[in-house]
């Protein structure tokens, strides 16, 4: 467990570090592609719908409707993030992406020669999870509070109360409303459709 948390530290001291360089390029959601209806809800409230290449800054929401998706680039990560239907997500003024219901996927592709991918900061309820650099990853909130994460590249260090937990390639962990831990456990093939037919790999 130690050497978990040790982990976990190392990743947010790698991350915070990386914000903190941050001078010239801020924070945001950038609209690679999308189908179906995608709603944004901007910082001071209003509402539109989104188009291709739009930027949305921090504290902007972004909502999927039944039979929609939408794939974005969260910059300066230059990581990409997809929404599966009836999803909504907010980037929060202290740069985490939150996931506030429904199911996303996540990830950094490779980078030009020179450049670093970076851990990438998600909080869904009270699950916080921070990946590492090279993963891809998914997270999904159900309808009564049930947070499962699973990964298909790399790792994930998910943080309940106060236990930290990792989750490696092929695992899944499934955390209740009342943060009962379930796993790391191998995907479920259920789980396993769910990334042939939606993931970011």
């Amino acid at each position: 467990m130690k050497m978990v948390r040790c982990g976990i530290l190392l990743a947010l001291v790698g991350l915070f570090s990386f914000v903190a360089a941050q001078t010239v390029q801020e924070f945001s959601l950038k609209v690679l592609e999308f189908r179906g209806s995608v709603e944004a809800r901007l910082p001071e409230g209003s509402q539109r719908l989104v188009k291709e290449n739009y930027q949305l800054p921090v504290g902007s929401s972004v909502r999927t409707q039944e039979k929609s998706t939408v794939i974005l680039e969260w910059l300066p990560y230059k990581a990409r993030v997809k929404l599966a239907p009836e999803t909504e997500i907010q980037l929060s003024t202290t740069r985490s992406l939150l996931l506030q219901k429904g199911r996303i996927w996540a990830g950094t592709p490779p980078p030009p020669v020179g450049e670093r991918r970076f851990p990438l900061p998600i909080q869904c309820e009270q699950v916080q999870i921070v990946s590492s650099p090279d993963a891809l990853f998914s997270v999904a909130r159900q309808a009564d509070g049930t947070v499962t994460v699973s990964v298909d590249q790399g790792k994930v260090f998910v943080s309940v109360g106060q236990s930290v937990v990792t989750v490696s390639k092929a695992q899944m962990l499934i955390i209740s409303p009342q943060n009962v831990v379930t796993g790391p456990m191998p995907m479920t093939k259920q789980e396993q459709v769910l990334w042939d037919m939606g993931g970011v790999r």
